[in-house]
């Protein structure tokens, strides 16, 4: 592959989450939020499923003492409370309180209006087509990290 293509991705990529850090700002300055701690709220109201910070640490790939800080700081703030797991104590939950789910929405908003304006110009048949190509390249990057783990 040309090594053109390649800084060309990268470029892409840096653009696109310079953006996307931009789209955020209002909602953070707004709420008076960290930027991780808007994430938090994103994945938790994003993801209903995965909502203990052992999921956000592996689907977002956020550092654990940034969820733990994030969480921390969001339940002080009202947005966020912890629920122990009934089965098992040592599994907490993380929910949304009403007030925590009215910031996400918002963050959610805004996540909406940047991927519309990102994918506006791309027609079906190309998301379809760039949403196999990203299956791809991430297995491609999954089998090169398990090429490290067994030399």
């Amino acid at each position: 592959m040309e090594a053109g293509l390649n800084a060309s991705y990268f470029d892409v990529l840096n653009k696109a989450k310079k953006s996307y850090a931009r789209c955020l700002e209002p909602i953070c300055k707004k709420w008076g939020l960290t930027r991780n701690e808007l994430d938090v709220l994103l994945f938790l109201y994003n993801n209903p499923p995965f909502d203990r910070a052992a999921d956000i640490v592996s689907r977002r790939g956020m550092a654990k003492s940034h969820v733990s800080l994030s969480a921390a700081n969001l339940e002080q703030q009202g947005l966020l409370a912890r629920r122990f797991d009934a089965n098992d104590r040592r599994t907490v939950h993380l929910e949304l309180t009403d007030r925590g789910r009215t910031v996400a929405r918002e963050g959610r908003d805004a996540q909406q209006r940047f991927f519309d304006q990102i994918y506006g110009s791309i027609t079906a048949e190309e998301l379809e087509l760039w949403g196999k190509i990203t299956q791809k390249i991430c297995v491609n990057i999954e089998n090169f990290d398990r090429s490290f783990e067994n030399p």
